[in-house]
C-alpha cells in the first residue's frame, strides 16, 4: 500500500473514532443537562378545582352546596360548576355516584373557603338552613366556621385575619 493510502486509511479510521467520540460526549452531555439541570418545580398560584366522588346520590351534595353560592349544572349524571374568583378561575365537580361506592364514606375531602365578610356569609348560610358544627376564632388568623356535607366531608369558611 502506498504511503498516501496508509495515510488516508488510518485518517478514515481516526476520523470515524473521533465522530463516535464526540457523538458520545454530546448524548452524554444531553443526558445531564436535561436529567441534572432541571429547574426547581412551580409555585402553586391557587387551588384550582375540587372534585368529590360521592357516596349517595350526587344531586343531593349539589343541592347541599349549591346554599354555599356554588351553581352547578347536571352532566351524565355528576354535577358541575366553575366559579371566577379574585385568584382565577375555580373549578367544583361532584362526579356520579359509582355503584361500588360505599354506603358510608370515610368525608376524605377538606375544603376551606376564604370569605371577604365572615359575619354576613355566615349569616347568609344559617338563612339556608345551614348551621356550622363548630366556630373558632384566632386574633392572627382569624374567624372560622366548620360545616359537614351529606357525605360527612367537613367545609370551612375563612374570614380576617392575615393573608
Amino acid at each position: 500500500m502506498s504511503q498516501h493510502k496508509e495515510l488516508e486509511e488510518s485518517m478514515r479510521i481516526i476520523s470515524a473514532t473521533a465522530i463516535r467520540k464526540i457523538y458520545l460526549a454530546i448524548t452524554v452531555g444531553l443526558f445531564s443537562v436535561s436529567t441534572f439541570s432541571q429547574s426547581p418545580p412551580s409555585k402553586i398560584l391557587y387551588v384550582g378545582a375540587i372534585s368529590i366522588n360521592p357516596c349517595q346520590d350526587a344531586r343531593v351534595l349539589a343541592d347541599w352546596y349549591s346554599r354555599f353560592g356554588i351553581e352547578t349544572r347536571e352532566f351524565k349524571g355528576g354535577y358541575y360548576g366553575k366559579i371566577n374568583t379574585a385568584a382565577g378561575l375555580f373549578a367544583f365537580g361532584i362526579h356520579p355516584k359509582k355503584a361500588d361506592a360505599p354506603v358510608k364514606c370515610s368525608a376524605g375531602v377538606s375544603v376551606v373557603y376564604r370569605v371577604e365578610n365572615f359575619e354576613a356569609s355566615l349569616s347568609a348560610l344559617k338563612s339556608k338552613g345551614l348551621l356550622p358544627d363548630s366556630t373558632e376564632q384566632d386574633p392572627a388568623q382569624g374567624q372560622f366556621a366548620h360545616f359537614h356535607d351529606p357525605d360527612g366531608n367537613e367545609v370551612t369558611i375563612w374570614g380576617g385575619g392575615k393573608i
